[in-house]
């Protein structure tokens, strides 16, 4: 992941404390519940981003070994199997 799991405990807290301090949400559960479940949210989204990323760099080393890691060629066609991956899994990246 990109960020660590501390930091990504900070960024729920925040968005959680934001969210009822301007009072955006009505809770109906326990704030430290809330919390936990938007931190949960990140992470599963995160560790999702990861699957794809792996996936989409294995797929690309076995379906075109010509291109070469950490060229644009190769960042352009990751970018565009990346986005294939997630449409199939039903989600969205960037």
């Amino acid at each position: 992941m990109r960020l660590s799991e501390e930091r990504i405990a900070v960024l729920a807290r925040n968005t959680c404390d934001r969210l009822l301090d301007e009072e955006l949400i009505d809770l109906e559960i326990d704030e430290e519940r809330f919390f936990f479940l938007v931190e949960q949210l990140m992470l599963q989204d995160l560790r999702m981003e990861d699957q794809i990323d792996e996936e989409a760099a294995s797929w690309l080393q076995k379906h075109r070994p010509y291109l070469q890691d950490g060229t644009p060629d190769w960042e352009i066609a990751l970018e565009k199997v990346k986005e294939d991956i997630a449409i199939s899994k039903g989600s969205v990246i960037r």
